[in-house]
């Protein structure tokens, strides 16, 4: 027998079910607020794939009112012909088996609004329940800012690499290690060295040894944030093994945080400009008949020799010759100015075959020329002047005289002179000798 119901407990109970239903309504507009707040567009489709929810942004970005939206296919509002009969079969497929290639994924899709115009989302899908109680949860991002900064982006690489490319200078990426990660075809001719094998090598492979240490010194600046790029002249091994000059730009990329990333090498080929710099200055310092220096770079050496003995107080002797040829003006006179230029070069010869390295022998003038002779006792010069002038006598037409001044601490100034005297000794003495202490 059925327990009858009491007129309060009626109350009660309807009571409770009127709370109940109040809360879901509740949270019913809740869920609906949260949902068109949001920034992606939200489409809630049952088991058969129609709309049952849309939500704001889902009418601001494809055009479809919640009322337009409600109960049709979301396959007829925003997938594209040639995509709606697989999205239908993926959406059957999972209701019948679970398995979906779509659902609990992201993927990047195209869809179409109301309009006809397509854009580019990225569509999230999920699924809750099964059977007829299945529903699918699909929030819909516009990726039409991003595919356009792409774009952008994608054209301005195309625009590097054309730039990268066609560059009439080198162009290198290099690694912190000193890697070229990549190279153009500018600095392929300019090192004569295929990009497969340049981006095998490092910076420090091609560098002439002489200019390493600095050029790693400068990088290593750069790397640690103390300049933002440096330039320098800098020799270069070609393939085939000959020398190139070469002008280097380096710079530094980093990334957001400041950290480097890679090094930015230009490298231009100035291997024409070097030689024609060398040209000029052995113009500008070498004597243009016999190929010792001139009267200039000697005197400049004179003084470089000066302030080094000063800077490092040393009391190490040097000595200066001055040397005459005798009887230039009578080989002149009798054979002629071809056969005086002759004698002076076969003279300039002979006695640089007997010189140092360290030693710098200049033409002063016509008939004249001088030796620095660094680190040379008088003993020393005694000795090398009297070889000159035996060694001049049995090769030439003719003979020198030779003047010796040695140099001590605070002794450069007037050793030109002191030297130029003894000469004029040693002249009057018959010539074909020299003379000093």
């Amino acid at each position: 027998m059925d327990t009858p119901v009491r007129k309060g407990d009626a109350v009660e109970c309807n009571g409770h079910q009127f709370a109940e239903n109040a809360s879901l309504r509740a949270l019913d507009h809740l869920s609906r607020q949260a949902l068109d707040s949001a920034v992606d567009a939200y489409a809630g489709m049952d088991s058969s794939g129609r709309v049952v929810e849309w939500n704001r942004a889902a009418i601001r970005t494809f055009g479809w009112t919640r009322e337009e939206a409600v109960g049709r296919l979301l396959t007829e509002l925003i997938v594209t012909p040639d995509w709606r009969e697989r999205v239908r079969q993926d959406m059957r497929r999972y209701a019948e088996t679970g398995e979906s290639p779509v659902v609990g994924r992201t993927t990047a899709q195209v869809v179409c609004r109301k309009d006809g115009s397509e854009l580019p989302v990225e569509v999230s899908v999920n699924a809750v329940g099964s059977g007829t109680g299945l529903t699918f949860h699909a929030f819909i991002r516009d990726m039409t800012e991003l595919s356009e900064a792409r774009a952008a982006q994608r054209g301005t690489e195309a625009v590097f690499q054309a730039v990268f490319d066609n560059a009439p200078i080198g162009i290198a990426i290099v690694g912190l290690d000193g890697t070229f990660r990549k190279v153009n075809e500018a600095l392929c001719r300019i090192t004569g060295y295929p990009e497969h094998e340049l981006t095998r090598m490092t910076f420090q492979d091609l560098t002439f040894p002489d200019d390493l240490d600095n050029d790693v010194y400068e990088a290593s600046r750069l790397l640690r944030g103390e300049i933002t790029s440096y330039q320098m002249d800098k020799r270069y091994y070609a393939k085939e093994g000959h020398i190139i000059w070469v002008h280097l730009s380096g710079s530094m990329v980093r990334d957001a945080d400041g950290q480097p990333l890679n090094f930015i090498a230009h490298i231009e080929d100035v291997s024409a400009r070097k030689r024609d710099e060398q040209l000029l200055h052995r113009q500008a310092t070498r004597d243009p008949l016999t190929g010792v220096f001139n009267r200039a770079r000697f005197e400049e050496e004179l003084a470089r020799q000066r302030a080094l003995a000063s800077r490092h107080e040393y009391d190490e002797e040097a000595a200066i010759f001055m040397i005459d040829l005798d009887g230039l003006k009578r080989i002149n006179d009798r054979y002629g100015h071809a056969a005086g230029d002759d004698y002076l070069k076969n003279v300039t010869e002979t006695i640089s075959h007997r010189l140092r390295l360290s030693d710098i022998f200049a033409r002063i003038g016509g008939d004249e020329f001088a030796v620095l002779l660094p680190h040379t006792s008088a003993e020393q010069a005694q000795k090398l002047a009297h070889t000159l002038v035996d060694l001049v006598r049995m090769n030439s037409v003719g003979t020198v005289s030779i003047g010796i001044a040695m140099i001590g601490p605070g002794q450069f100034d007037d050793a030109l002179e002191r030297a130029d005297q003894a000469m004029y000794h040693a002249k009057k003495q018959g010539g074909g000798g020299f003379y000093g202490p």
